[in-house]
């Protein structure tokens, strides 16, 4: 019988821990942009979500506590804001913290726009600065608010019915969510 010995593995050999590093470093390489890409798009819909749930939470309230309710719109500083009309003075005061467009990706760019080159069918091209809901939840007039980043445009809007709806422009043509 022939005399078989076997060799002591003893791990793995540098050549190949530098193989496998080198291959790590190249598929992410490729996924971190995607990934990035990805999460941007993520937070222009989720923002775009929560402005359609202030409204509704807004229209709902307004209803229920018999008084009015706007969301006030800071353009240019990306910002919004749920106010209540008090009813002994008349005054519009502010009901939770400013909410800010998301900012947590680097270079998210997400904004509210001032305009859209188009809108959805009987919405103005021009962003709302507020939105109104009477005590019985009915908007004072329709209302639409755009924001983007550089790679989507959304819309949120609310018709003289008080529907919310949430739009995305694809395709050359706005389409409801």
């Amino acid at each position: 019988m022939a005399n078989i010995r076997f060799k002591k593995s003893r791990g793995f050999s540098a050549v190949e821990l530098v193989m496998v590093l080198a291959m790590t470093g190249i598929i992410a390489a490729f996924a971190i942009p995607v990934l990035t890409n990805s999460m941007r798009g993520m937070q222009l819909i989720s923002d775009a979500r929560k402005i359609a749930t202030t409204m509704s939470y807004a229209k709902l309230s307004a209803t229920s506590q018999m008084t009015s309710y706007r969301i006030s719109f800071d353009l240019d500083n990306d910002q919004w804001s749920l106010l209540k009309r008090n009813r002994t003075s008349g005054n519009f005061e502010l009901q939770q913290a400013v909410n800010q467009l998301s900012d947590g990706v680097a270079n998210s760019q997400i904004a509210f726009k001032t305009a859209s080159g188009s809108a959805p069918a009987g919405f103005s091209t021009n962003s709302s600065t507020d939105i109104t809901f009477n005590a019985r939840g009915i908007p004072n007039g329709i209302g639409i608010i755009y924001l983007s980043n550089e790679d989507a445009d959304f819309a949120v809007s609310v018709s003289l019915a008080g529907k919310v709806q949430l739009w995305r422009y694809q395709d050359n043509q706005w389409a409801p969510i």
